[in-house]
C-alpha cells in the first residue's frame, strides 16, 4: 500500500494557478476553479500571492529608510532652510517664531518632504516602475482598494466606539490634530500632501519595502512587524499626551494590518487605493465639518 501522507523528497514544490475568469488563486494540480468553475490555465505560479511586488532585499531595505527615516531626514534640512529665511527675513524673534509655526509653513514643508520622498523611492525602484504601475491599469484592484478602504474606516470606528464605550473620551492624538489644521487652511496643498503623495510613499515603504523584506524571512514576523512599526510613526512621544497617544495607537495598528493585508493579497495598486480612499474620506469629512 502506498502511504498517501508521505513526502516525496524528490517532489516538485507545491505551485499555483491564477483562474482566468475570477482571478481566484488555487492549487495548480486542479482542473477547475474551486471558486467559479472555471477550467485552469495560464502558466504554474511560485507563490500564492503573485501580486506582491518582490524587488532585491537592498532595495527593500533601502525602501524602507528612505521613506521612514528619509522623511525626518528631508524634514530637518527644509526646515533648515525655511529657519535660515526667517532669520534673514524678519527683525524679532517673535515674528520669526509666529513665521516658523504658521501653517503656511507646515504645509510647505510637509509637501516638499513628500514630493522629495515619492522622487527618491521611484528612482529606487525605476526598473520595477512599469510594474508597480501596470496593476493600476485593471479596474479590479481599484474596486478591491475602495473595499478595504471603507472595512478600514468601518474598523477604526467600530475601535473608537469600543474606547467609548469604555467610558474613556478619545480625541484626536497630535498627528490627526495638526494634519485637520493644515487641511482647513490649505486644502488643495493637503490634498495632493495627504491624500495623494502620502499614502503612495507610505505604501511603498512599509508594504513594497518593509513588509516584503521581512517576508522573506518570516510571513507571520512581517505582519507583526509592518503594523507595529506603521502604527508607532503616527505616534508622538510628548510626555503630557501620551495617554491619548497609547489609545489611539490600536486604530493605527489596524489601519496598518488591512492595508498589508491588501496589499499581500491584492497587490500594491490595491492596498494603495485602500490607503487613498482612507485618507480621502478624513479629507472630505474634515472639509464638510469646517
Amino acid at each position: 500500500m502506498v502511504n498517501l501522507t508521505k513526502i516525496d523528497k524528490g517532489a516538485e514544490p507545491r505551485r499555483f494557478r491564477k483562474c482566468p475568469k475570477c482571478g481566484h488563486i488555487h492549487d495548480g494540480a486542479l482542473d477547475l476553479c474551486p471558486k467559479c468553475g472555471e477550467a485552469s490555465g495560464g502558466p504554474l505560479l511560485e507563490t500564492r500571492f503573485p501580486n506582491v511586488i518582490m524587488v532585491p532585499f537592498l532595495k527593500q531595505i533601502f525602501l524602507f529608510l528612505i521613506g521612514w527615516g528619509g522623511l525626518t531626514l528631508v524634514s530637518f534640512l527644509v526646515s533648515w532652510i525655511f529657519i535660515a529665511y526667517a532669520n534673514s527675513a524678519f527683525a524679532d524673534q517673535l515674528a520669526i517664531d509666529a513665521f516658523l509655526s504658521s501653517n503656511k509653513v507646515s504645509i510647505m514643508i510637509n509637501l516638499i518632504c513628500y514630493t522629495t520622498l515619492i522622487v527618491g523611492l521611484v528612482a529606487l525602484l525605476w526598473n520595477d516602475v512599469f510594474r508597480l504601475l501596470s496593476q493600476f491599469k485593471a479596474l479590479k484592484p481599484l474596486i478591491s482598494g475602495v473595499s478595504y478602504g471603507a472595512l478600514l474606516i468601518v474598523a477604526t470606528i467600530a475601535y473608537s466606539l469600543i474606547v467609548k464605550a469604555s467610558g474613556y473620551e478619545m480625541g484626536d492624538n497630535e498627528n490627526e490634530t495638526s494634519i485637520v489644521a493644515l487641511m482647513t487652511s490649505y486644502p488643495v496643498a493637503s490634498f495632493l500632501t495627504f491624500v495623494l503623495l502620502g499614502p503612495v510613499v507610505e505604501e511603498i515603504t512599509y508594504r513594497v519595502g518593509l513588509f516584503s523584506f521581512i517576508r522573506r524571512l518570516n510571513r507571520p514576523v512581517a505582519y507583526v512587524a509592518t503594523m507595529l512599526i506603521f502604527g508607532v510613526i503616527h505616534m508622538s512621544f510628548d510626555a503630557s499626551t501620551i495617554i491619548n497617544e497609547l489609545v489611539n495607537l490600536p486604530s493605527y495598528i489596524i489601519a496598518g494590518t488591512i492595508l498589508t493585508i491588501a496589499y499581500e493579497k491584492e497587490g500594491f495598486a490595491c492596498s494603495t487605493y485602500a490607503h487613498i480612499t482612507n485618507n480621502l474620506v478624513s479629507f472630505l469629512l474634515t472639509i464638510i465639518q469646517f
